[in-house]
């Protein structure tokens, strides 16, 4: 007489095929033919500016529509001291994050600007992959109303990405001058592994 798997005691029960060799942090996902696969189920990091102090010199974009991606400036060095926070999956490297596994990333930013370029100046953002590859289509901007504004620059989306594939943040101003962002919190994280 057979015994129906469900009928087995909890005891009995055994772990899913291939568990000895699983990573850490990975689930196993049915294909929809009655197989699977092993693939992590959540990766995430943070980079992060803290009290920063120290401008962030910008020269001013010939094209003020933002539309020319080459004429962004890589958020790095002085004035932009990045660090890690809450790594899981994710690496951090000096101004990038840096992805464990092909598939689809969740980005979430936010930065307090303190300072602009200028009192009526307008500041944008995008991410470029691999340092060369593509930039991001969108560019989430902003504009100082008067001298010594303060104000939040916000950004996020959905990007595919390939396992070593690293995002680093892009800055541009329609006015030369500093930059100061005091604060900034740069997030990616794992929504789905594709491959």
């Amino acid at each position: 007489m057979a015994i129906q798997h469900k009928d087995i005691p909890d005891a009995d029960l055994h772990e899913p095929k291939g568990i000895i060799t699983a990573p850490e942090g990975y689930v196993y996902i049915a294909d929809g033919s009655a197989s699977g696969s092993w693939k992590r189920d959540v990766a995430y990091g943070s980079q992060v500016i803290t009290n920063n102090s120290t401008n962030f010199p910008l020269t001013a974009v010939a094209d003020t529509t933002f539309n020319t991606a080459s004429q962004f400036t890589l958020l790095t060095g002085v004035g932009a001291p990045w660090a890690s926070e809450n790594l899981y999956g994710i690496t951090f490297s000096t101004d990038s994050l840096i992805v464990p596994v092909t598939g689809v990333y969740l980005i979430n930013l936010w930065m307090n600007i303190l300072g602009f370029p200028s009192a009526t100046s307008k500041v944008s953002i995008r991410y470029r992959i691999n340092g060369t590859g593509a930039f991001s289509s969108r560019k989430p901007t902003i504009k100082s109303a008067v001298a010594n504004d303060v104000s939040p620059l916000v950004g996020h989306g959905l990007i595919a990405l390939t396992a070593g594939d690293y995002l680093q943040l892009y800055v541009a101003s329609d006015a030369t001058g500093n930059l100061l962002v005091g604060d900034a919190n740069n997030t990616l994280q794992l929504i789905r592994q594709t491959a």
